[in-house]
């Protein structure tokens, strides 16, 4: 899957193992230099950009954690993205800075129609707070898979063998 921190691989995995998920993979960005001029650019086109609207930039000392997973078409899958979507949902309401929110590309392009082929989902986890060390985010990764891994438990979740 990569090189990422045991906390993030194990993220990753969790998320992996719910029906219909097929691929995920997961970057930070450093918010404090965004600003809304940066956000029209392309290469800030992942970003949630109403979230960082509303600040009018990203703020001192925030990073953004994101998680882009991809479905198969599939009751399965549609199941699993009304767990993890309640799951999010619930984690914000806890305190937890995070949201999913789908992400697409131009339906059509110089190169021809994408329609249909391009949708993904992203999680998005701010954190605030990192001065030094990305160690305070891997905690709260660590404690989100602690928390998805309980939930999928408890409810029953189907997973991948």
């Amino acid at each position: 899957m990569g090189n990422y921190p045991k906390e993030i691989e194990n993220f990753h995995n969790t998320i992996l193992k719910l029906m219909g998920v097929v691929s995920i993979e997961s970057g930070i960005d450093n918010l404090e230099e965004v600003n809304t001029e940066l956000l029209q650019t392309s290469q800030f086109s992942h970003l949630p950009h109403v979230a960082i609207l509303r600040t009018k930039g990203g703020l001192k000392n925030e990073v953004l954690i994101q998680f882009e997973f991809s479905l198969d078409n599939s009751g399965d899958s549609l199941r699993s993205l009304e767990f993890l979507a309640w799951f999010i949902r619930d984690s914000a309401r806890g305190g937890t800075k995070i949201q999913l929110r789908p992400f697409a590309l131009p339906p059509v392009t110089p190169n021809g129609r994408q329609l249909g082929t391009t949708l993904k989902f992203h999680i998005d986890l701010f954190i605030d707070g990192i001065e030094e060390t990305l160690e305070p985010a891997f905690k709260v990764i660590e404690e989100l898979n602690k928390n998805l891994n309980l939930f999928i438990e408890m409810y029953d979740i189907t997973v991948k063998e």
